[in-house]
Formats: C-alpha cells, sequence, structure tokens
C-alpha cells in the first residue's frame, strides 16, 4: 500500500480492488498497510489472509495477526496434495511508537526464529514473505536452513536474480506490478518435488488481462481526476530573486547556446508531456523523475504551483545552478557520472538504460 503522499488514499482504494480482483489468497503486512487498509474498511483481524509473525498486539503481547498460514496445492495431473507454509515478517524504517494504535514491531529475525520450527512441521514446503532489505532477507537465509524460498521486497528496491543460500532460494520482488514472479512446481520420480522461481519482466509487450485492463483504465481516470482536484486550488508560488533556488533552464540558454539546443531536442525537455499521456501528471510516485527539484527547497511543487520547473531542465541533473549564473567564473556546476543517472533509470523505469548510447543522444 502506498503510504506517503497526498493522493496515497485514492491510489490504495484502486489497488485493493485489483488485489481482489487478482483472488490474492496471503497477503503478509508490511509497515505502511495497516492504517491504509484499515482506512478502506478492511477487517485485518477478520479475514484469513492477512499474515505476520513479528507484528504484534499491545493487548495480548500475542501476534495480532496469524503468524502463517498452510495452504494444500494439489499439482496438475496428480491426486497428491501439497502443505505450502506461508510465514509473513517484515521490517522498518520508521522508528515512531504504535501502540496506542493497538500494535508494536517485533524483531522479523527473532520472530522467524520462533515460528519457523512450529511451522515446518505442518508443511511440506515453506515461504516466506519478507518485506525486508536485502541484507537482512540474506540474514534470514543465513540463520535459518528449513526456509525453502524467501519472496523479499523492500519500499522501492529494485529486483534481482534470484540466490541460493543454504536451502533457501532467495527471490526479490520489485513493487508497482512490473515483475510476475512464478514458483513452478513439479513432482520428480513421484516424490521429491522440485520447484524454479522464475522472474517475468511485464513490458509493454505483455498483453493485459482485458478485465484488469478495464479496470486499470477505470483506476488512471479516477486517480488523475482526484489527484488533479487535490492541486486544483493551489496558486503558482511568488517568485522573487531572494527565493530562488534554481536559475531554469531558460537562464542557461543565453550562455550555453549549442547545450540548450541538445536539451531542447532530448526527452528531457519533454519529460513532463510522457506523464500527461498516462494521466500521472500529478501522481506523486511519478513526478520525481520529470521535473526539477522535486522534494528540494525551492524546487518542484506541482505543476499549478511551480510550471517552471516541470521537465528535466539542466539543474535536475548538474544542481541548483543559480550561484553559477550570477557569478559564473566563481561558481562551477557539477559533473556528472553514470550513476547519477541511475536514479531515475532504474532497471525497472529503463530496463533497456545502457549509460553510453543513451549519452550518445544528450551527450553535450
Amino acid at each position: 500500500m502506498q503510504g506517503m503522499g497526498d493522493d496515497r488514499s485514492v491510489k490504495n482504494r484502486w489497488l485493493w480492488k485489483g488485489m481482489q480482483r487478482l483472488g490474492l489468497e496471503v497477503l503478509n503486512v508490511a509497515e505502511d498497510d495497516i492504517a491504509e487498509l484499515q482506512a478502506l474498511g478492511v477487517n485485518l483481524q477478520g479475514s484469513d489472509r492477512f499474515i505476520s509473525a513479528n507484528l504484534i498486539s499491545t493487548k495480548t503481547g500475542g501476534p495480532l495477526l496469524k503468524p502463517y498460514i498452510v495452504k494444500p496445492i494439489a499439482l496438475k495431473g496428480s491426486s497428491q496434495k501439497y502443505r505450502v507454509g506461508f510465514l509473513g515478517l517484515s521490517g522498518r524504517e520508521s522508528f515512531l511508537k504504535t501502540d496506542a494504535a493497538g500494535y508494536s514491531w517485533a524483531d522479523p529475525q527473532a520472530s522467524a526464529r520462533k515460528w519457523l520450527p512450529e511451522l515446518r512441521k505442518e508443511c511440506d514446503f515453506l515461504i516466506v514473505l519478507a518485506c525486508l532489505p536485502a541484507r537482512e532477507a540474506v540474514q534470514l537465509a543465513v540463520d535459518n536452513s528449513t526456509i525453502d524460498i524467501i519472496v523479499t521486497g523492500f519500499k522501492h528496491q529494485m529486483s534481482d536474480l534470484p540466490a541460493r543460500i543454504n536451502q533457501s532460494t532467495i527471490i526479490y520482488a520489485e513493487d508497482e506490478g512490473k515483475i510476475l514472479g512464478e514458483l513452478r512446481f513439479s513432482v520428480v520420480r513421484g516424490q521429491k518435488v522440485d520447484v524454479q522461481p522464475r522472474n517475468h519482466p511485464l513490458t509493454r509487450n505483455v498483453k493485459d488481462e482485458p478485465g484488469m485492463a478495464a479496470l486499470i483504465s477505470q483506476a488512471k481516470a479516477a486517480i488523475s481526476q482526484e489527484q488533479r482536484a487535490l492541486v486544483s486550488q493551489s496558486a503558482p508560488l511568488p517568485v522573487s530573486a531572494g527565493t530562488l533556488s534554481f536559475a531554469t533552464s531558460a537562464r542557461c540558454a543565453p550562455c550555453h547556446a549549442a547545450t540548450f539546443d541538445v536539451w531542447q531536442k532530448s526527452q528531457h525537455a519533454h519529460a513532463i508531456e510522457i506523464l500527461k499521456k498516462e494521466k500521472k501528471e500529478f501522481d506523486s510516485s511519478c513526478v520525481g523523475c520529470h521535473v526539477t527539484g522535486n522534494g528540494r527547497p525551492g524546487g518542484f511543487v506541482n505543476l499549478n504551483q511551480t510550471p517552471q520547473l516541470a521537465n528535466v531542465q539542466c539543474e535536475a541533473c548538474h544542481g541548483s545552478g543559480i550561484q553559477h549564473a550570477e557569478k559564473p567564473a566563481e561558481a562551477k556546476m557539477a559533473r556528472l557520472t553514470a550513476d547519477a543517472c541511475l536514479t531515475c533509470h532504474t532497471k525497472s523505469n529503463s530496463p533497456e538504460f545502457e549509460f553510453a548510447s543513451y549519452w550518445s543522444k544528450i551527450k553535450h
């Protein structure tokens, strides 16, 4: 669930509709999920699909939800059923107390040691659904030899190739539905269960299921309308010399005409148009990589208040240039490396990104 941004409520409302349509049977509850699901009227404790081994009730001192669930799964072509156990574990970024809300968080590693032996006795195959930083997921595999699969993702952690540690295979999930994870079960010689994890990138070449495509279309329109309404009352911010933090590319043009011309012909100069086509120009999760100075003092706020900072202008990559514009000889702009591009051109956002070929299009 989205935990940040004024538009999170409308996003989460449609996200939950999509998850229900998918028929997800097991959901590990993470830090940002609880308040958002409760705001949607979801009864976490009255459902059999939500699990967490380290989400603790402040009233009872025990798990607030079921720590694990066991699902019987029959393989195709076989009458035999296998018991697949799912344990939920989540890490946190916030140290704010949640006791007043009726819950607290226990250490995920300690919770794993507590519940894994019990679950192992009840299942044939054990999967941990983890919302943990990569290093903690690795530590979980190192310390516990009874886990078969660890499916982990944390905030905006990027996906990676499956890793084998002890008995465990770690699969790195990715947010925003950009990767479809698959566990392919097969019986070898009638006894042993062989499981192969696979990640399927959901590129533009992968066709949406018609019903889900229709839901996504409705969601985009409704979310865009509400996002637009959230900022419609905000007037442009007054710009004065004393409050300027970003000079904008227009001020760079007179001294850097050739460079400005290259930029003006690039997609960076029209980055906000890409979002407009997708009706996401007011989406708090997307605009940061399509504007200049987002989240920084004096930087982009939204298209109504700071339209002059739309698009990926010079200062989006080189940093604030207001001092350089005023004293060019004394204040120099930052030189970039390929790593600077990876802030936005991540593996998930730009799977085809390769610095040399991209740089050749905007070299200046």
